[in-house]
């Protein structure tokens, strides 16, 4: 395969997956909370530079502040930290191609894919972190070593392989690394030099905007993620730049602030949830939070105004919690470790924009821990924290903080169908809690066939966990065991699951329409009475490969933040099978009629406590990750699963009793009697009834 043929192939594969989740904004599962919008202010905006950060009218102030107090806003950590690293390090050459043999398997050309992407954020952290510095210092070698990297970046070929079609990640961080330079540079390039680097910026703007306009429509498919990312990490910010020297810098900014104001946000309900889970929501405010703040600070415009940012910091606060690991949903660059330290200066920010001091509290857990964050590949490709500090500080500031109630709750999102239970959700040691999801998106884009699923973190450990790993999206570890729910904590019937299949699964009937069809509903929960409940039905998510199936609902009750009740009933046309299964990454102890996972410190006894026990066929324990090439999972751990067989039925009625421990020390204790439809539990001495 020559070079060309190699480029052709990747850029199909590139649209085949940009344009998978368009022509579905009738199938939207939630109204988008609309706000006027004004552009008299574009025909106000200062022809002066610097604009992004910094205004030009603020700079000479912003300048003194520094020189007298370097720590003034953390420029010194944003020096020391972020821009020191680059003194000695010339502009890169332009990055290869993909080697060839790589292109048709997605887990063999990811890791070039990463590496490029990465090497062009470390040349946006150069480019900008040298401007700014080199301006803010008044010091001619680092304003030359900016003007390098810009001029350098401004050479590499914009249909090539950093142009959006090829690879978007790395297209993104080019740009906006030229539109730095372009802006806080502007007087310090000669007339031939800037006209080179913003014929670079155009050229790339445009394409972006004509994929997104023409390709893509993403003001009627308002779900294509990385077309969405575009406008906050490229558009913005390179408008603003060229604004004044492109004539359509203004329609793009119109643009992007239509595409906010009526259309925004397609993932998330005004309660704040994000149905791409938390590490999607992790990117997707990262880039928007910053290209708010940059039209904050330029365009003197507020674009938090929707209820949706008011409440959307309790999305990672109580269902991506500081003390687990693998107890979260959807698509996790992060799985495997605790939240992510970029997930900490998000709700950091959010604390800024709307003085809630819960969320500094769960900045300052993650910031005190993550001390070792830039070693990991999904931060040093992403973020630049002494970058962050700084922008905060410029524009923010945050209150004190508070930490949140250690009392048994339950919060839910019932818009995109994700709820958590947490008992003394401060102390890592005694902290227990379960995340729910039944998500009307279903397994659309980043979502996964896991309705009604659930992870159980109890003491220090996620005992039932989500399990795999994550190589990239499309490789095989994600379509073949990551997005179907025989990795989930769900149950099969008749050996089938929910809708899991998108292109990449290479299933040949997939319609993109399916993902969505296959959602469900949290239908019931109850957030104010002693014992906390919420009931998701996933009736509709099972249809597409179970249509034998005429109901589906899963109820969890916690009681007095100990135990955990759970509840499967299903209805089917013809008798069908069903299998339970729970996941884990430690080790399971399996009975006739119940199953341990057993942790380092904890364990959770699982007990099926109603009649459905006599129906029992097997309790097997399960090891691997079924039809996953192995290579993918090499030199890493094996994961595991219990799966309990239940006989072929018309109806299944599944009672069980989670009760998590540690292994050392004061146990629970805990009874129970059914009388017909009413559970009676003591848990340590004291009794609630339970109405089934």
């Amino acid at each position: 395969m020559s070079n060309q043929k190699s480029l052709d192939a990747i850029r199909k594969m590139k649209l085949e997956n940009d344009t998978s989740a368009g022509n579905l904004v009738d199938l939207l599962p939630i109204e988008v909370q609309k706000r006027d919008f004004d552009l008299s202010f574009l025909d106000n905006l200062s022809e002066e530079r610097p604009r992004l950060l910094v205004q030009a009218k603020d700079l000479a102030d912003f300048k003194a502040k520094v020189q007298a107090d370097e720590s003034y806003c953390m420029f010194d950590d944003f020096w020391n930290n972020s821009t020191v690293k680059f003194l000695d390090t010339e502009p890169y050459a332009e990055p290869q191609p993909y080697p060839e043999e790589t292109v048709g398997k997605a887990s063999l050309w990811r890791p070039y894919w990463r590496q490029m992407y990465v090497d062009c954020q470390m040349a946006l952290n150069a480019t900008r972190n040298l401007a700014i510095a080199g301006i803010v210092k008044e010091d001619e070698e680092l304003i030359a070593k900016a003007k390098a990297w810009t001029l350098k970046l401004s050479t590499y070929d914009p249909e090539g392989v950093t142009s959006r079609g090829y690879n978007d990640e790395a297209a993104f961080r080019v740009i906006a690394a030229m539109a730095w330079g372009y802006d806080w540079l502007h007087a310090h390039f000669t007339d031939e030099e800037r006209q080179q680097v913003q014929d670079a910026l155009i050229e790339r703007l445009d394409e972006i905007m004509h994929h997104l306009k023409v390709t893509v429509d993403l003001l009627n498919n308002p779900l294509n993620s990385h077309g969405v990312r575009s406008i906050s990490s490229a558009i913005i910010p390179t408008c603003i730049a060229l604004y004044h020297d492109h004539p359509k810098a203004g329609e793009y900014i119109a643009y992007a602030l239509e595409y906010y104001a009526v259309h925004y946000p397609p993932w998330g309900g005004e309660d704040g949830g994000w149905a791409e889970g938390p590490d999607y929501w992790n990117t997707q405010t990262a880039f928007l939070g910053e290209a708010f703040d940059l039209l904050k600070a330029y365009c003197g415009v507020d674009m938090f105004n929707k209820t949706f940012y008011e409440n959307t910091g309790d999305f990672p606060l109580y269902c991506m919690p500081v003390h687990s690991k693998r107890a979260s949903f959807c698509d996790q660059s992060s799985i495997g470790d605790f939240p992510g330290l970029k997930l900490a200066y998000n709700i950091k920010h959010y604390a800024g924009v709307n003085q809630k001091p819960e969320y500094v509290w769960y900045y300052n857990q993650l910031k005190g821990r993550d001390t070792e964050a830039h070693t990991k590949f999904y931060n040093f490709g992403w973020w630049d924290f002494g970058y962050d500090d700084l922008r905060f500080n410029i524009l923010w500031d945050a209150p004190e903080e508070k930490a949140p109630s250690n009392d048994p709750l339950l919060k839910v999102f019932p818009i995109t169908g994700w709820a958590a239970f947490h008992n003394k959700m401060t102390e890592r040691d005694n902290h227990i809690h379960m995340v729910f999801k039944c998500s009307p998106f279903g397994s659309i884009s980043h979502s996964h066939g896991d309705q009604n699923a659930f992870t159980l973190h109890a003491f220090g450990e996620t005992l039932a966990a989500i399990t795999g790993y994550y190589g990239g999206f499309g490789v095989d570890m994600h379509t073949k065991w990551r997005r179907q729910t025989f990795s989930k904590n769900l149950p099969l019937f008749g050996g089938k699951g929910q809708y899991g299949e998108n292109k990449n699964t290479g299933y040949e009937n997939h319609q993109d329409r399916f993902c969505i069809e296959a959602g469900g509903q949290i239908t019931d929960y109850d957030t104010e009475s002693d014992v906390k409940m919420v009931e998701g039905d996933a009736t509709a998510s099972y249809q597409y490969f179970v249509p034998e199936i005429e109901s589906y609902k899963r109820k969890i009750w916690f009681v007095q933040g100990k135990v955990f009740v759970m509840q499967d009933k299903a209805t089917l046309s013809e008798e069908k099978d069903m299998t339970w299964l729970m996941h884990t990454t430690f080790a399971n102890e399996v009975a006739d009629k119940s199953f341990t996972i057993r942790g380092e410190k904890a364990h959770l006894d699982v007990n099926f406590i109603n009649e459905s026990a006599d129906n029992i066929l097997s309790v097997k324990n399960v090891e691997g990750f079924g039809d996953v090439d192995p290579y993918e999972y090499k030199d890493l751990d094996i994961h595991r699963h219990v799966e309990v067989e239940f006989g072929a039925a018309k109806e299944h009625n599944i009672l069980t009793l989670l009760v998590p421990n540690k292994n050392n020390g004061e146990q629970v204790e805990v009874s129970h009697k059914l009388e017909g439809n009413t559970l009676i539990l003591t848990v340590d001495g004291e009794t609630v009834t339970i109405e089934l």
